[in-house]
């Protein structure tokens, strides 16, 4: 009798999630973007927006809060009702947020639901047009000569970008400073006007300004080159260590969403991304396809935190 009841209540929550899920969304879904206007992240949700938003059938509503490498945007998605109507598009680089930032608000392997994989796009070393360093061999020779005086930029503290450069840093035996940034766009200010000796960003948000030559690309930080920029090298190729920063962007809801409404979320996505015409956008704007579902995405987050723990830890980098 007691099975028999265990099947009928288990049986009740299917059918009242796939009734869930046939009802949403019935009204507009808002999609937290973690950085500031103009930046990847932000570049990446206006590309999928009219699209997603007419599969889903109803408007998205994207909601720039920028602040302390993603992670204000991240626990007040995290701390949202977990009905669908409320999403955040991240990077897999949070796996590593636990371990350096004492106050995080959120457990991202715990609090957040994931959505789906969307884009990937890789770091790139890119510095002033005018700038002396026409090589990323120029760029450590002089971090060599002036130890912790050639200062560089990156998207926020703890980015794939910021932690990439550190690593750079060791295994070539030099120090560089770091400028932390909330968002790639005010970095990207900066690089143009000569405040910064480099700067280390996510391909998506530099890319127009290296095909107009307002900033110059010295290295890709990724395993291979960027198809929209086949005459640049890798740091590999450069003899400068093996070396990525790619940023793989997810969508995620907060944990408790109901799994027919995710799955419904995550369908539609994987449909918008798979659109030629999306696909073709992603590539000139610097992104690459990365296609994942809901577990492909939370084991991409677990494989954040095995790759930099160590790195993390040598360097004792604890942020506020």
């Amino acid at each position: 009798m007691r099975v028999f009841a265990l099947i009928v209540a288990g049986l009740a929550i299917l059918g009242g999630q796939q009734a869930a899920a046939q009802q949403f969304p019935s009204q507009p879904v808002r999609i937290v973007v973690p950085f500031p206007p103009g930046g990847g992240t932000d570049i990446l949700v206006r590309l999928i927006q009219d699209k997603y938003s007419a599969k889903l059938g109803q408007p998205i509503v994207v909601d720039n809060r920028p602040g302390a490498s993603g992670n204000i945007g991240a626990a007040a998605v995290a701390k949202s009702k977990p009905d669908g109507y409320t999403l955040i598009v991240q990077a897999t680089i949070v796996g590593i947020y636990p371990s350096v930032f004492p106050n995080l608000g959120y457990d991202p392997l715990t609090d957040l639901a994931y959505v789906g994989g969307v884009a990937e796009s890789p770091a790139v070393v890119v510095t002033n047009p005018n700038s002396k360093y026409k090589t990323i061999a120029d760029l450590v020779a002089e971090a060599k000569a002036r130890p912790k005086q050639v200062n560089f930029a990156s998207a926020g503290v703890g980015s794939p970008q910021h932690l990439a450069t550190e690593r750079l840093g060791k295994l070539n035996k030099v120090e560089f400073t770091h400028v932390p940034y909330k968002g790639s766009a005010t970095a990207i200010t900066d690089l143009m006007s000569g405040v910064l000796d480099f700067g280390t960003l996510s391909l998506s948000s530099v890319l127009p300004l290296i095909q107009e030559g307002k900033l110059r690309a010295l290295a890709v930080a990724n395993e291979t080159r960027a198809k929209v920029l086949p005459d640049v090298p890798t740091l590999k190729e450069s003899g400068l260590g093996d070396v990525s920063g790619t940023v793989r962007f997810f969508v995620a809801a907060p944990a408790g969403t109901p799994d027919a409404v995710v799955q419904k979320l995550s369908d539609d996505l994987q449909a918008v991304v798979k659109e030629p015409d999306i696909q073709d956008g992603f590539l000139k704007r610097g992104y690459e396809i990365t296609l994942a579902s809901p577990k492909e995405v939370l084991a991409m987050v677990r494989e954040q935190k095995e790759l930099w723990q160590e790195l993390v830890g040598e360097l004792n980098l604890k942020f506020n």
